[in-house]
């Protein structure tokens, strides 16, 4: 049985990776040239503006050079799960059961549970490897121009690196299968793949992301808040930090409002918030060594989605008549 559902799958696993090593051979490349780059210009090591070397003109040289490459790479490895699932997960079953070929499958001694299994596992398996595998190489490949992608936690930088890019394939993968299962309709498959991956992607991202761990405060007067200028270009926050939250008081201690329409295109941001009565701010924020812990939270949940996606597929193959 599994050889039987290699011979199925080999075609759009080896097409599968082809493209995952084309992209990574893409991003070791890059990785190499950002090197050279940094030594060239005496600026090795850094990953943010700071002291020393690492000026913010020529950390912004560096954004200039690198920017076209960090805006289209995150873009490509955002598509690659969904990609997968239209083109491995969804198929895998409905063109069986369109085409009639299940019904050969099913009467060679080998019950539905082990279609199911051995088909999922043969096709799924391996493409669940590589996207793993691209993504820790995506890291590494991304770390010297951690100052041009705002740092690992950022979007779409999270997304496309360490543990996640493999979570969400599973997740595309598991969405094609069931609504395989479900619809026996390779093109209806597809197009609930491209639906549900993004309502998941962008509602837990953006809802639930923030909340897997408990973020930093830092607090200052406008002053020691907006002094970018007496800090050589260097935010009150690291620069890699994911702001999550913030909060203004007055100089009663109270909380005011802010509004960054009401300032006028001539005043410095500190005018406008000591204008609207603001003496004190803090922020809420994820340093960029929660990276590991959002990512290991954020891909048991996707995980988990998975898992109850697969088992639906299960149980409507174990259900309907096929």
């Amino acid at each position: 049985m599994t050889w039987v559902a290699w011979r199925q799958q080999r075609f759009q696993l080896l097409m599968s990776a082809l493209l995952i090593t084309a992209v990574a051979a893409v991003m070791v490349y890059y990785r190499f040239s950002a090197d050279a780059y940094m030594q060239e210009h005496g600026i090795a090591g850094c990953l943010r503006i700071d002291e020393g070397a690492c000026t913010a003109s020529a950390m912004n040289a560096l954004s200039d050079t690198y920017k076209t490459y960090v805006s289209v790479i995150p873009m490509v490895l955002l598509c690659l799960p969904v990609l997968l699932g239209m083109f491995a997960g969804a198929p895998l079953f409905a063109r069986e059961i369109e085409q009639g070929t299940h019904v050969f499958g099913l009467t060679q001694s080998v019950g539905r549970g082990r279609w199911w299994a051995t088909k999922a596992l043969v096709a799924g398996a391996p493409l669940t490897l590589l996207m793993l595998g691209l993504g820790l190489l995506g890291f590494w490949a991304l770390r010297p121009l951690n100052h041009v992608t705002r740092g690992p936690l950022m979007t779409p930088g999270f997304e496309t690196q360490g543990l996640t890019l493999a979570a969400y394939t599973v997740l595309a993968f598991a969405v094609g299968v069931a609504a395989g299962l479900l619809f026996r309709n390779t093109l209806v498959a597809m197009a609930v793949v491209i639906g549900l991956y993004l309502v998941a992607l962008v509602g837990i991202g953006g809802a639930a992301r923030p909340h897997y761990l408990a973020a930093e405060r830092v607090s200052g007067t406008v002053a020691q808040s907006t002094g970018e200028s007496e800090r050589g270009g260097r935010s009150w926050l690291p620069d890699d930090a994911w702001r999550v939250g913030s909060a203004y008081y007055g100089a009663d201690g109270r909380a005011v409002a802010f509004n960054p329409s009401g300032c006028e295109g001539t005043e410095t941001i500190q005018t406008c918030l000591t204008k609207q009565g603001v003496v004190k701010q803090s922020a809420d924020y994820h340093p960029v060594s929660h990276f590991w812990g959002l990512q290991a939270v954020e891909s048991g949940v996707f995980l988990a989605l998975s898992a109850g996606l697969l088992g639906l597929g299960a149980w409507a193959l174990r259900r309907r008549v096929l």
